[in-house]
């Protein structure tokens, strides 16, 4: 079962549901100014085989730079030095997506995909470790490299998390955003596969996680 989707993440803070972020003064241009933003996103899978319910949480925090870009009276935010801290994902099971209890998977496997999605313009970078870089098919940038983190857990559970501590993705480049537009977003497209003895079932969405300064 595969289904895929748009969602927008919740920004403490943010009643627009939107993602922001930072890049280097031209001549001319006010300081940069540095922030760090929350971001909260939950999706679900009803699947029908396993007859389970995979809510797949997506916290962590968005640092970034902001300046105004301005050019023969032309004025924009400007964003750089893009980067994920603590980007975590919890996956829970339950018997039905309103409601249910508590039920056991007997293996997962979690995969969490991120890109800058506003201009599809800023290169995903990663720390040395766990995490790679993927070329990953979107629905915003076509084929992309994504910051990716995959793990597999092997026990019987109904509860799986994946923590990330530090700053282990950045996003390298400068986009531009309207006054108007204001915001800058990154997407993240969470995966998961889900077993259930000699069952599995797998699914993937796409999440527009945005803030603004």
């Amino acid at each position: 079962m595969q289904a895929k989707s748009v969602t927008s993440a919740v920004a403490v803070g943010a009643s627009s549901l939107a993602l922001v972020m930072g890049m280097a003064p031209s001549a001319g241009a006010v300081a940069k100014t540095s922030h760090s933003k929350p971001y909260s996103a939950t999706v679900s899978m009803w699947s029908k085989p396993l007859k389970r319910c995979v809510y797949v949480k997506l916290t962590g925090r968005v640092e970034f730079k902001h300046y105004y870009w301005q050019m023969k009276g032309a004025k924009d935010h400007a964003y750089t030095d893009v980067k994920l801290k603590d980007p975590s994902m919890t996956a829970t099971t339950y018997t039905s997506c309103s409601g249910g209890k508590r039920a056991n998977l007997t293996k997962l496997q979690l995969t969490q995909r991120w890109y800058e999605s506003t201009k599809c313009k800023m290169n995903a970078k990663v720390a040395v470790g766990v995490w790679s870089l993927s070329v990953t098919p979107t629905l915003e940038c076509g084929k992309r490299k994504a910051a990716t983190r995959a793990t597999t857990y092997n026990v019987k559970s109904w509860k799986y998390v994946q923590s990330n501590s530090g700053r282990p993705a950045s996003f390298d480049g400068m986009v531009r955003v309207s006054l108007k537009a204001e915001k800058l977003c990154l997407s993240v497209r969470p995966e998961a596969t889900a077993y259930v003895g000699a069952n599995s079932d797998s699914w993937t969405k796409t999440v527009k996680v945005c803030v603004k300064r």
